[in-house]
C-alpha cells in the first residue's frame, strides 16, 4: 500500500500561470501576418515580468501589451490593487488603436524609452 499524506495536511503547491501562446494571441486579436503589430507581439512575450494573477484577471489588455508597457515604464507600481492592475486606463484604448492600425504608423524601431520628468 502506497503512503499518502493525510488529507488536509501539507502545503499547497503554487500553480504556475498559464499564458496564451503567441499564436493564440495573434489569432484572438485578429492580427494579420507580416504586420508591425505581429512583430511587436512576438517581441513582447517575457511574461515573467507580470504578476501570475495577470494571466486570469478580467482587464482586457493582453499580456504582450502589458510587457511592452512595463519595459517602457519600469518604475511603475503594478500591484494589482486597482481594476487596471496599475496600468493607465488609456492602455486599453491604445490596444484598440493598434488592432485597427496594424502597420503601427509612426512607430520606429529606435524609439527611446521615455524619461520621467522631475517634479520640483
Amino acid at each position: 500500500m502506497a503512503d499518502k499524506p493525510p488529507s488536509g495536511l501539507g502545503t499547497a503547491v503554487p500553480v504556475p500561470p498559464v499564458w496564451p501562446t503567441v499564436e493564440e494571441q495573434l489569432a484572438a486579436a485578429g492580427v494579420r501576418a507580416g504586420t508591425a503589430l505581429e512583430t511587436l507581439i512576438r517581441e513582447n512575450q517575457d511574461f515573467q515580468m507580470l504578476r501570475p494573477s495577470e494571466a486570469t484577471d478580467p482587464w482586457r489588455v493582453p499580456p504582450w501589451l502589458r510587457v511592452y508597457y512595463r519595459r517602457r515604464h519600469p518604475i511603475g507600481s503594478y500591484s494589482g490593487t486597482s481594476p487596471s492592475s496599475g496600468y493607465p486606463h488609456t492602455l486599453a484604448d491604445s490596444y484598440d488603436w493598434m488592432i485597427a492600425h496594424q502597420d503601427l504608423p509612426g512607430k520606429t524601431d529606435d524609439e527611446p524609452t521615455p524619461k520621467r520628468r522631475r517634479r520640483g
